[in-house]
């Protein structure tokens, strides 16, 4: 089997050989310019595809360097994109600040917060104001989304612990927007939950919750949240309602601290009217 397949080799070799001879021969009796011509023209069809693949193998790699340099140029633009957007929301919330310290009458004390005391959720915040007002103990802090809670104790000049509302004992009257049904505001753990409503008291789901003002420590119509659901029960007293919360609590950073009371906020179809200018 071996000698077979060298004899073909052999024979392939020996047909290679007397085709190089036949076209020599066939070279040599054309004369000068026609072997020129002939050269040239095998040499254009050899050499072609060489000079083409080369060109290629060229173009690619300098594709490959501009692809990976236009991919640098998308990441910083992703990024510069995503600072952008971060920017905006800042702005936004800004905005939103501002205008709700604008709008508001009475008088409220800037306020960061330095530190959460976390248990399950954020219960208790340590803050700083930015000077103004004295602090004192059951003045209502907020933001400008709504109640965040109470000053439970005052540290010095210019901080103070809060009682956020996710403290288990802290309890703040409410009622409902719509009818001014009212009802205790009561965190469990996990739920924020509307307490002491009678059957068949109007509560509707959607239903906005505010400060009702009762007990004397925090003002009358500061949003609370929302009534998530309300689950009516023949056989008990009150209605057990779900509130969804207006705070994120876990979020918050810039605070303000009631110092004077005033109409905070206006109740559904009420108008608002101009600050008076007051004395110090």
């Amino acid at each position: 089997m071996a000698g077979r397949s060298e004899g073909i080799s052999r024979f392939r070799d020996r047909i290679v050989l007397g085709v190089c001879v036949l076209l020599s021969l066939w070279a040599v009796s054309l004369d000068e310019p026609r072997r020129v011509e002939v050269g040239t023209r095998l040499a254009h069809h050899i050499l072609s595809p060489l000079e083409w693949s080369t060109h290629f193998l060229t173009a690619l790699g300098r594709l490959k360097v501009e692809n990976e340099i236009l991919r640098g140029r998308l990441a910083a633009l992703e990024l510069d994109a995503r600072e952008i957007e971060t920017q905006r929301r800042r702005l936004e919330e800004l905005n939103e600040r501002a205008g709700f310290y604008e709008r508001n009458r009475g008088r409220l004390m800037p306020a960061t917060v330095l530190e959460l005391v976390v248990s399950r959720i954020p219960i208790q915040a340590k803050i700083r104001t930015y000077g103004g007002d004295s602090l004192k103990v059951w003045q209502a802090v907020v933001t400008e989304r709504g109640l965040v809670g109470r000053i439970s104790r005052v540290l010095g000049e210019d901080e103070a612990l809060v009682e956020l509302l996710t403290e288990a004992d802290t309890r703040i009257s409410i009622e409902t927007g719509s009818a001014g049904v009212t009802g205790v505001l009561r965190y469990d753990g996990r739920h924020f939950w509307m307490d002491q409503v009678p059957q068949g008291d109007p509560v509707r789901v959607d239903d906005p919750l505010v400060t009702s003002g009762l007990g004397g420590t925090v003002p009358r119509g500061i949003p609370v949240g929302r009534v998530l659901q309300v689950e009516p029960n023949e056989i008990e007293l009150f209605q057990r309602i779900e509130v969804e919360p207006a705070v994120a609590f876990s979020a918050i950073s810039q605070v303000y601290v009631i110092t004077r009371p005033g109409p905070w906020y206006s109740r559904p179809g009420d108008t608002m009217t101009p600050p008076r200018e007051e004395g110090p």
